[in-house]
């Protein structure tokens, strides 16, 4: 059904690999054997995404895809967020923080600046896997907590991405925006693309990809190893 299919896009966490985890073996075999194009669209920083994949020739698209690599790691573009930006992001983050109530074990680790995005994990974006995969296995509590203490901004908006994360950049430059922005510059086929997510859901950072190009969505790494087995093997 996807044979037409030549340029594929993928989330990162717990989508192509776990989540800060490199790919295993076989599985970057496997995509390295694709003949088509790959392309990563992640809520973290390049340089984590190349961990990740482990030199898996791809266009890399951080920051949900405002900090842009292609596979000759020449940058495309970059979009940074300001001083006013930081000071909004943080004030909500602070409001979370006083109302989440969870054993922290390193608060040094729950907010990363990537330059184009602030990253806020509720327990630690480098915590334990197995602990990190039990804090919000199905988003309830991070969209509840966005229910109770609600993002007002008229230039940033806020996503659940990751295992444990909140996603902050600048508003309408989300992975569907920048999804489309890559497609127009590459002057590629939209029907010819698609794209792997776990977070399609409402409120999940892959939904804005909904009605820009195809989707399917995906468990876990393993289930999207598994289709693309089926679909292009």
């Amino acid at each position: 059904m996807y044979t037409h299919k030549k340029h594929l896009f993928f989330d990162m966490d717990d989508t192509i690999s776990a989540s800060r985890t490199p790919m295993e073996d076989e599985i970057l075999a496997f995509y390295t054997s694709l003949p088509h194009d790959i392309i990563i669209v992640s809520g973290a920083q390049v340089s984590q995404i190349d961990i990740q994949i482990r030199n898996l020739p791809a266009f890399r698209l951080g920051q949900n895809g405002n900090q842009a690599v292609d596979p000759q790691n020449q940058q495309l573009w970059t979009e940074l967020l300001n001083e006013d930006h930081t000071k909004t992001i943080l004030d909500h983050v602070n409001k979370i923080r006083s109302k989440y109530v969870a054993e922290i074990r390193d608060h040094e680790d729950l907010v990363e600046h990537r330059g184009a995005q602030i990253g806020y994990s509720l327990i630690g974006h480098n915590e334990d896997l197995c602990r990190k995969r039990t804090c919000d296995p199905d988003k309830s509590v991070r969209q509840s907590l966005l229910r109770d203490i609600p993002f007002e901004s008229d230039e940033i908006e806020v996503r659940i991405g990751g295992t444990t994360c909140f996603d902050y950049f600048q508003k309408g430059r989300h992975k569907g925006y920048n999804v489309n922005r890559l497609i127009e510059e590459m002057g590629w086929e939209k029907d010819n693309c698609i794209y792997f997510g776990d977070a399609l859901f409402p409120g999940g950072n892959d939904e804005t990809v909904i009605g820009v190009i195809e989707t399917h969505p995906v468990d876990d790494h393993l289930h999207t190893h598994s289709l693309l087995k089926k679909y292009f093997t």
